[in-house]
């Protein structure tokens, strides 16, 4: 799966040193993958004299460290909110691989490897409710397309629909989910990611479940729908590997999130994202329970839920912004890109219902995956 007035966080402009200051640290975090929560090492200060502490709204950190999952977001994300907050702070701010399932050690251990990690609507309901978030303090720019309930944990994110990507190259183009389970109709496999990420969703609305009606699942209607195509799937383990083998011609259709879509586009491919019952979803950037440097961290989700910063990162990826003045910042041709456009054809996802799911929908998709 990225709302809001200016900061009022206080962040100094330290000028050009900052810039060479967080060059050389990536460079370090590049050379010395620990000091970037690679591994469980106590190089991220957790627990020892660079804890996080916040003195009358001063950053007294001097990183902070953002766990995401790579690809394009993370180079976005980078350009549009990690370099300028380093500028802006002298606060040298870097990625690290991000792990969900090491937020219940996380708890256990009072220490956590990292400062912000980029959660799905679903996990912030999932972490939120285990007590594993930190509350975001007062002063800290909330997202308002963000459901009020979740605003005190989460912040700063973006939004994203996941639907059928295809060639614009066939003859018809697909308009529904029966159309991508119907491969006598619109011939070539098609791609599907090899973990649990809407592909029950889309078998169910296949077979006429709608919308509303998705949770709780009904595994085995879904899983046997999901046979139906088996032998006509390639599987991806990245996003990227998912639209390579759309633009190689390996598949016809592609479940994959929009912005993958519209940045090749963009570039030329032919390619088209139908946003019929597209899966609208949001992400948040959170900060986990005992984040070493957790000052830092709430003042970074400050600075990502600025319009400004919304923007740049919206006109990158076209992922939607959270924070809604920062569409009034964008061109209409960018704007007709994002998820936000297209909520009245979209299907927005109850992440309530899927957060009680999802282990049990895991669980049942690893075990579909492994069977001959």
């Amino acid at each position: 799966m990225d709302h809001r007035d200016q900061s009022g966080t206080s962040m100094a402009r330290r000028g050009p040193a900052a810039w060479l200051r967080l060059m050389f640290g990536v460079l370090v975090c590049a050379l010395v993958f620990a000091a970037c929560g690679g591994d469980d090492s106590d190089s991220t200060g957790g627990g020892g004299e660079e804890e996080a502490a916040s003195q009358n709204g001063e950053i007294t950190s001097d990183q902070v460290i953002f766990a995401d999952y790579g690809g394009t977001t993370r180079t976005a994300r980078t350009q549009a909110f990690l370099a300028p907050f380093s500028q802006e702070t002298d606060v040298r701010a870097v990625s690290a691989d991000a792990d969900p399932a090491k937020f219940q050690l996380f708890v256990e251990n009072e220490r956590a490897d990292w400062d912000l990690i980029d959660l799905d609507s679903w996990d912030v309901v999932r972490f939120r409710d285990q007590g594993a978030l930190e509350e975001l303090p007062a002063d800290v720019t909330r997202a308002d397309l963000v459901p009020e309930e979740f605003q005190a944990v989460a912040s700063g994110g973006y939004n994203a629909s996941v639907g059928m990507g295809f060639s614009s190259d066939e003859d018809a183009a697909p308009q529904t989910w029966a159309d991508f389970f119907d491969t006598e109709k619109f011939p070539g496999k098609r791609a599907l990611p090899n973990f649990a990420y809407f592909q029950a969703e889309a078998a169910l609305l296949a077979d006429g479940v709608a919308c509303e009606d998705l949770y709780p699942m009904d595994f085995d209607r879904a899983f046997a729908k999901l046979d139906e195509i088996r032998d006509d799937v390639l599987f991806y383990d990245s996003f990227g590997q998912g639209v390579q083998y759309l633009a190689q011609g390996s598949v016809s259709q592609v479940l994959i999130p929009h912005g993958r879509i519209a940045v090749l586009k963009d570039q030329g491919l032919p390619m088209e994202f139908n946003w019929n019952d597209a899966f609208f979803q949001w992400t948040a950037a959170a900060v986990p329970k005992f984040a070493p440097h957790s000052d830092a961290a709430f003042a970074l989700v400050d600075f990502m839920s600025q319009p400004e910063q919304q923007a740049q990162f919206a006109r990158l990826t076209k992922y939607g912004p959270m924070n809604s003045a920062a569409l009034d910042l964008l061109d209409d041709a960018t704007k007709e890109q994002l998820p936000n456009a297209h909520l009245d054809t979209a299907c927005e996802v109850d992440n309530e219902g899927l957060a009680k799911d999802y282990d049990a929908y895991s669980k049942r998709f690893t075990e579909w995956l492994a069977k001959d």
